[in-house]
């Protein structure tokens, strides 16, 4: 009877062994329940992260990544029960799979979209960074400013073009100003001098509507200062203009009449500037006053001043008919006369442009 005594032993014994074998199993698959929750919960906790969180990291250019199962199971408790968390993960019911999904597509520096004050914040952060003068606009100084109006030209503002090209293309804007020989139009240097004068120029004084009113003039002689010539100084940026009579010998000044022009007379006053966007036949304009940027260049906020506005005067003492005025600026200098059509430049009418005017009109 030994023998089977021996052998109800050893049943006894595997019996005891697959028991402690199975109580092991249970307190692994407990602790391994509890990591997996502590996983979903750290899942859950960043898929559902409040919106100003998330814009706030991406408005410091940085996202964190969401945490992996890894990082979150790394305590010396839950070390070893990486293979029943995994069978714990996938247990999640559906819904909480799907966050857990969208949470680990992050990758770390992602940028999360951001809702409707990220993008005022980031441009307020610009125009911060980019200093004064900068053409970074925050939505106030953009939303105050005032607007380019179609109107219907004077006779004393016009379009420069090419004869060759036609009057449409037209690529600067320019204006007469009062000389002895009634023979001078005042414009940008960017305009009509970059290694050397421009040829084949004519001026369409009054133009609008494809209409030439007052005639074409052609330019027979640009005038432009020596630290433009050499360096394109944007303090000088200012070019005379001086065109021949037309076909019944009249001078320009004669048919058209003339604005004055003005030297050192400050900042701050408004000036209107009537202007030729390129590619419009329609001419605008805009009052607003003419600010310092500098000791040597003026600024002017008004929108709506795109290429082809270059050379167009800045006017003060406008007179009733709102057609002639006193030049004391045109669209030029800093940035060749602004980056954005919401700002302008000139080049301030120091005692530079001042010798310019009287070689020019000698």
């Amino acid at each position: 009877m030994e023998v089977p005594d021996r052998l109800s032993r050893v049943a006894r014994m595997r019996r005891r062994a697959q028991a402690r074998k199975r109580a092991r199993a249970r307190r692994a698959a407990l602790a391994a329940g509890a990591a997996g929750i502590v996983v979903i919960a750290g899942m859950l906790g960043t898929a559902f992260s409040t919106p100003e969180s998330a814009g706030a990291a991406t408005a410091e250019g940085a996202v964190e990544s969401a945490p992996s199962p890894a990082a979150a199971t790394s305590s010396p408790s839950t070390s070893t029960t990486t293979d029943a968390g995994a069978a714990a993960a996938a247990a999640v019911p559906p819904a909480a799979a799907a966050v857990t999904s969208v949470t680990s597509t992050a990758q770390p520096g992602s940028v999360t979209p951001e809702p409707t004050t990220g993008t005022s914040t980031t441009k307020a952060a610009a125009a911060a960074a980019a200093g004064p003068g900068s053409t970074v606009d925050s939505t106030d100084e953009s939303s105050s400013s005032p607007s380019g109006k179609p109107f219907g030209g004077t006779a004393v503002a016009g379009v420069l073009y090419q004869p060759s090209s036609g009057v449409s293309s037209h690529f600067c804007s320019a204006s007469v100003v009062h000389s002895s020989a009634g023979n001078l139009v005042i414009t940008a240097a960017h305009c009509v001098y970059s290694d050397g004068p421009k040829s084949d120029i004519a001026f369409a004084p009054g133009f609008h509507d494809g209409q030439l009113p007052y005639g074409s003039w052609t330019v027979t002689k640009v005038v432009v200062s020596q630290n433009w010539q050499s360096s394109n100084d944007p303090d000088e940026d200012v070019a005379f203009l001086q065109v021949a009579p037309n076909s019944s010998g009249a001078s320009l000044e004669s048919v058209t009449g003339a604005d004055q022009i003005a030297f050192d007379q400050g900042f701050g006053m408004p000036v209107t500037v009537p202007a030729y966007p390129q590619g419009s036949d329609t001419p605008i304009t805009c009052v607003a006053p003419a600010k310092k940027y500098s000791a040597t260049q003026t600024e002017w906020d008004c929108r709506g001043y795109p290429d082809g506005t270059s050379g167009a005067p800045f006017l003060t003492k406008v007179d009733s008919s709102g057609e002639k005025g006193t030049v004391i600026g045109v669209i030029g200098g800093y940035q060749q006369g602004g980056d954005t059509p919401d700002i302008s430049y000139s080049a301030y009418f120091g005692s530079a442009v001042q010798a310019l005017y009287q070689s020019a009109s000698s």
